[in-house]
């Protein structure tokens, strides 16, 4: 269920780290997740931003920055600490404003996200700035990273006041999103991947930022945008949600070239972007082609969905007589009726597949698992994953469920493992990651936080040996063996001659 086969660029978080928020919206946990307190702090970050958007170009410095590459690291010039990976298209100039998206991956991988924006970026000219800082978690420092990317792209560059977006994904989608209901008219839109609305928040019928959310459609996060829809559409908000084929993470590349399109619309709808009526066009018939492509694949429900955010997104722009016509005839079919039970159904599903599971993990850490407890419930797993990857076809609806639901587990057992990490309680963490490895699309990862763990349990022979099995089973990030759990072991010679092979292998690749 992993989201890619390497891991985040900080070794001492799980790999799903970088692709999940702690409070993403998990069923049947027995209690909440920690609450947002740390992503609703950056209320300061959004209010300061008034403190630039009414100086203009008096602010701006122009950059000597190279325009149409990824640059990594920009260090931010008010606080040397912080910095972002940045990119302007390449007919950036200084003479006029643009559009800007300040992005937030939870793992603080900002080369990670404004590369996979960057073709959008580019095809309709937004400057990408995302943090290099900001992770998830209380501790991820994201307010102090928030308020110095702010400030120091809106001193630098040429920044459009009326186009400023956010954009994240899982955790990062929540801060995102939690940035712009707080802050009320700062942000013109939202760009959420796989996680929605920070917990406890409704959308308000009074939303003034435009709500882009992508979700994949074995994400375990799925069922919350189920619920979401219902409630963006009864705020009257301009919201689209697209669901692409995968799993937890960033959207691909043709997804963000949906979203910055409608965000085009959206701002050409407030006035804030002049007409193309040409491109309106073009787009809404392009949109229509979609909507006709659905019904005609006899998926009903993508199809009312398609059509629905035409009549909504063109209202206004051009003529939606049309699509009118077409949603009114769709919406008499009584067949829709059975594909929204069906998709109800589904998010049932995985609720009752993780319940029981979910819960004899989380009675891991209480000591309520006794080791034939423990063997059941990592064949519970196990089975799950096997009904996952011998599926002849695992974009079935009933294979996706089970995808969710395992991918959901997973991530639940490793969020744990580094729990028990951070308290310093090893053993229990062995026993996380443990049932991790059982369900995970890529073990080796699991081995590698087992090894850790022994690591700081002063057992060199197993931290060895899960080492060994990690780097059999394809792992061997460059940086991974620099973890500070294994400083004590670096001029032992056993330790550096495994040392040598991991970098052996690395260099095969």
């Amino acid at each position: 269920m992993e989201a890619r086969a390497s891991p985040p660029v900080r070794y001492s978080k799980p790999l799903f780290a970088m692709d999940f928020h702690p409070n993403a919206a998990l069923p049947a946990r027995g209690k909440e997740r920690p609450c947002l307190h740390c992503w609703l702090q950056l209320l300061r970050a959004a209010l300061f931003g008034l403190v630039f958007c009414g100086s203009g170009l008096a602010q701006v410095s122009r950059p000597a920055l190279p325009a149409g590459v990824v640059i990594p690291e920009v260090v931010c010039s008010a606080n040397a600490k912080q910095s972002y990976a940045l990119y302007l298209p390449s007919r950036f100039s200084a003479a006029r404003t643009w559009p800007i998206i300040y992005v937030f991956d939870p793992e603080a991988r900002g080369p990670v996200a404004v590369e996979t924006i960057r073709a959008a970026a580019e095809k309709f000219g937004y400057i990408v700035a995302a943090s290099n800082n900001s992770r998830n978690g209380r501790a991820g420092g994201s307010q102090e990273a928030a308020e110095s990317l702010w400030d120091d792209t809106q001193r630098r560059f040429p920044v459009d006041e009326h186009r400023r977006y956010l954009a994240g994904m899982s955790g990062g989608a929540r801060a995102a999103t939690g940035i712009a209901l707080a802050c009320g008219d700062c942000v013109a839109g939202v760009v959420a991947n796989a996680a929605s609305f920070p917990s406890s928040r409704e959308p308000p019928r009074n939303m003034k930022f435009a709500y882009f959310a992508a979700v994949g459609d074995a994400d375990f996060n799925y069922p919350e945008f189920v619920e979401l829809r219902r409630k963006l559409a009864g705020v009257g908000a301009h919201y689209r949600i697209r669901i692409f084929a995968g799993k937890h993470g960033w959207a691909p590349a043709e997804v963000w070239l949906e979203a910055l399109d409608w965000m085009d619309l959206r701002a050409m709808a407030a006035g804030t972007l002049a007409r193309d009526q040409p491109r309106i066009q073009k787009t809404l018939e392009d949109e229509l082609k979609k909507a006709t492509g659905f019904q005609s694949e006899n998926n009903l429900l993508e199809a009312l969905r398609q059509y629905q955010a035409v009549v909504r997104d063109f209202d206004g722009l051009a003529d939606v007589s049309s699509p009118q016509k077409l949603l009114a005839e769709l919406e008499r079919n009584k067949a829709l009726k059975a594909a929204e039970k069906q998709e109800a159904a589904a998010v049932d599903q995985q609720a009752r597949l993780t319940s029981d599971l979910s819960a004899q993990i989380q009675a891991i850490a209480d000591g309520g698992l006794d080791n034939t407890n423990l063997v059941e419930l990592k064949r519970g797993i196990a089975d799950l994953k096997k009904q996952a990857t011998d599926a002849p076809n695992s974009s079935d609806p009933k294979t996706l469920v089970v995808r969710r639901a395992l991918g959901e587990l997973v991530v639940q057992a490793y969020e744990s493992g580094q729990g028990s990490m951070d308290q310093k309680n090893y053993r229990t963490a062995l026993l996380y990651f443990d049932v991790a490895s059982a369900g995970s699309e890529n073990p080796a990862w699991a081995h590698y936080q087992r090894a850790r763990a022994y690591a700081m349990l002063s057992n060199r022979k197993d931290m060895l040996a899960e080492l060994r099995i990690a780097l059999a089973g394809g792992f061997h990030e460059p940086a991974a063996l620099e973890a500070p759990e294994f400083q004590a072991y670096r001029e032992q010679p056993e330790f550096q001659a495994f040392a040598a092979q991991w970098k052996l292998a690395e260099k095969k690749e």
